[in-house]
C-alpha cells in the first residue's frame, strides 16, 4: 500500500505530488577513524605536534643533566662503573683551592661584565633614542661587535693586548703614562680585566638594542607631560 501523498504548500500538479512521494533521508556522512577522531581533539593533536620536541629535549637535554648529576654522586671514572659516594665529591671540591679560586673568578667576571654591558648599553639606547648629528654613525659603531666574525675580533683583541705589539702599550708609551711593557694577558689580574672589556664590548649592542627597543615604545605623550612638568633628560 503506498503512502498517503502530503501536500506540500507551493506544490502543484503532479510535481507536487512527486515531490511529496520523496522519503525524507539524512545525508549519509562517512564514519570517522578513531585517528581522525583523535586528530580532531586539539588537546591530543597539540601532544602529538609537542611530542618530536619533547622527545629530541629529553635525549639531549634532560638525559645528560640527569646523568651527570648521578655520576657527581658516584666515583666512578672512564672504564669504571664506581659505586655511590653521595656528597664527597662535593665536600672535596669545596675544599679545593683551585675551585675557590675560579668560583671567584667566576662571579667577580659575571657580576662587572654583566654591570657594564647594562651601563654602556642604558647610556647607548638613551643617545640613540633622541635626533642628534651623527646619529647613524654612532648607531652603526654600535653595532660593530655584531658585524665583526668572532674569530676576527678574537685576533684584533689578541693583537692589542700583545706585551710586544701592544697598540695599548705603545699609546700608553707614547704618551708618557708607562715606561715598560704591560703583559695585559701574562699577569692574572690584568688578564681577567682584559677578558672582561672585550666581554663587555662583545655584548654591549645586545643590551642597547634590547633597552632601545623598550624605550621606543613609550608614547611621545608621555615624554611632553613629563617635559611639561619640568622632568629632564
Amino acid at each position: 500500500m503506498s503512502p498517503p501523498v502530503r501536500p506540500i504548500a507551493g506544490g502543484r500538479g503532479e510535481a507536487g505530488e512527486v515531490t511529496a512521494r520523496l522519503p525524507l533521508v539524512a545525508p549519509a556522512w562517512p564514519r570517522m577513524g578513531l585517528p581522525a577522531r583523535l586528530l580532531e581533539d586539539q588537546r591530543v593533536l597539540g601532544w602529538l605536534l609537542l611530542a618530536p620536541t619533547i622527545v629530541l629535549l629529553g635525549l639531549f637535554i634532560a638525559y645528560p643533566f640527569v646523568k651527570g648529576v648521578w655520576l657527581s654522586l658516584t666515583n666512578a671514572t672512564v672504564g669504571n662503573a664506581g659505586a655511590y659516594v653521595g656528597l664527597r665529591n662535593f665536600a672535596k671540591i669545596w675544599n679545593d683551592t683551585i675551585f675557590q679560586r675560579a668560583t671567584y673568578n667566576t662571579f667577580v667576571y659575571t657580576g662587572i661584565a654583566t654591570l657594564g654591558k647594562l651601563i654602556l648599553g642604558m647610556w647607548l639606547a638613551l643617545l640613540l633614542n633622541r635626533h642628534f648629528r651623527g646619529k647613524r654613525l654612532v648607531r652603526a659603531g654600535m653595532l660593530l661587535p655584531f658585524i665583526i666574525p668572532t674569530v676576527l675580533s678574537t685576533f684584533a683583541w689578541k693583537w692589542m693586548f700583545d706585551p710586544t705589539f701592544s697598540v695599548l702599550n705603545w699609546t700608553l708609551y707614547h704618551l708618557g703614562i708607562i715606561t715598560t711593557r704591560i703583559g695585559w694577558l701574562t699577569d692574572p689580574t690584568l688578564a681577567l680585566g682584559s677578558v672582561i672589556i672585550v666581554n663587555v664590548w662583545r655584548g654591549m649592542p645586545f643590551y642597547a638594542i634590547s633597552l632601545l627597543a623598550g624605550l621606543q615604545t613609550v608614547s611621545p605623550d608621555l615624554h611632553e607631560a613629563a617635559a611639561i612638568d619640568g622632568a629632564s633628560g
